[in-house]
């Protein structure tokens, strides 16, 4: 994320004491340590609509629970949301109908995606049963325009979702093993959007 005084560069990471937020440039120690009471499975970032500032999102792996924090001030969680289930992956996306900021949540245990508001918390707004714990989360643009979901699931698989309407998997990829790890990139000779997926 880009720090909004100084238009600096800079990455959030997890490890033990906290999450860390470094100048990925100069290096050097971490420039804010905000302090989380359990281990942290994902961290995703995304900006607070109403004033512009850089948030980010962890997922706790034994509360259950994703806290919201400052990246740049640290501090106290702004924003609890209660999962109820282990979050492995998250992904962060702007509603197509109001543009406000969409937390996806990729459950272990239970096999789903749970959409939240990652500003005001609350009830999930969107369920998208996946039938296998979800590893890894990653959303992107299709050639209409759609916002589409991508899934990596411990069964082998990736699938593709619609954001917006959930149902069944538009598409399922099949793999040789579970997918940990997934990247959208566009292809320059195409303009396509093209899938990457580390295996375990």
């Amino acid at each position: 994320f880009v720090d909004p005084a100084t238009g600096e560069p800079r990455v959030a990471c997890y490890c033990r004491g906290g999450v860390k937020i470094y100048d990925p440039v100069a290096g050097g120690a971490a420039l804010v340590v905000i302090d989380v009471d359990s281990h942290v499975e994902a961290l995703a970032v995304f900006k607070d609509p109403a004033t512009g500032e850089p948030r980010v999102a962890c997922a706790y792996e034994y509360d259950k629970k994703v806290f919201v924090y400052d990246p740049v001030a640290g501090g106290a969680a702004l924003v609890v949301i209660d999962v109820g289930s282990r979050v492995y992956a998250l992904a962060v996306f702007k509603d197509p109908a109001t543009g406000e900021p969409r937390l996806a949540c990729g459950l272990f245990w239970d096999g789903k995606v749970l959409i939240f508001d990652p500003v005001a918390g609350g009830e999930e707004l969107v369920v998208i049963d996946i039938g296998s714990e979800v590893f890894a989360l990653t959303v992107f643009t299709d050639k209409t325009g759609a916002q589409r979901l991508a899934c990596g699931d411990a069964d082998g698989k990736v699938r593709v979702f619609d954001l917006v309407a959930g149902g069944e998997a538009l598409v399922v990829l099949d793999l040789d093993d579970s997918a940990s790890a997934l990247a959208v990139f566009t292809d320059p000779a195409t303009g396509a959007p093209r899938l990457g997926v580390g295996r375990d």
